[in-house]
């Protein structure tokens, strides 16, 4: 982790999990961009792509207030490619599937880093956990059928 300057009112983990979230969300966002061409629900698998983004966003100006400095998005977006092979023999069911039953552990992640948080964090730490939430609940409609199940997901991107 580079920081131009430590800040001492928050943790050293903190700072890391902070960092290592924002860059696995850029990551994530190369990892659905990829998957989106092995998949004929190509423009719900963008928009998980474009919600992976909007989460980073949510966290940037707190890399910014820490000087925290993130890899260079090619290697970020190398890693997120990296993941493609263990899902693109999926079908779309089996995708679901595997967020409904993958992603709750994320929340839990987010949450603890929420617990960390100084209170000033947490609207943008809350935004990044929400992203999470609304990519599960997607999951569920596309899993029962349900015709609007991307409405969660262009709520959140606007």
């Amino acid at each position: 982790m580079k920081m131009v300057e430590k800040n001492r009112s928050v943790s050293e983990k903190y700072l890391q999990t902070l960092l290592t979230y924002y860059e696995e969300e850029v990551s994530g966002e190369s990892y659905f961009y990829c998957l989106a061409e092995h998949f004929s629900e190509k423009e719900k698998t963008i928009l998980l792509a474009r919600i992976e983004r909007v989460a980073a966003k949510a966290v940037e100006p707190l890399l910014k207030k820490y000087n925290l400095v993130s890899r260079d998005e090619k290697v970020l977006h190398q890693e997120g490619l990296s993941h493609v092979d263990q899902h693109q023999s999926y079908s779309w069911n089996q995708f679901m599937t595997y967020i409904v039953e993958r992603y709750p552990g994320y929340l839990d992640e987010f949450e603890d880093l929420e617990a960390m948080a100084p209170k000033e964090d947490l609207p943008a730490l809350k935004r990044l956990t929400e992203h999470e939430i609304i990519v599960i609940d997607f999951a569920h409609k596309e899993l029962a059928g349900n015709q609007d199940s991307i409405d969660p997901l262009m709520d959140y991107l606007s």
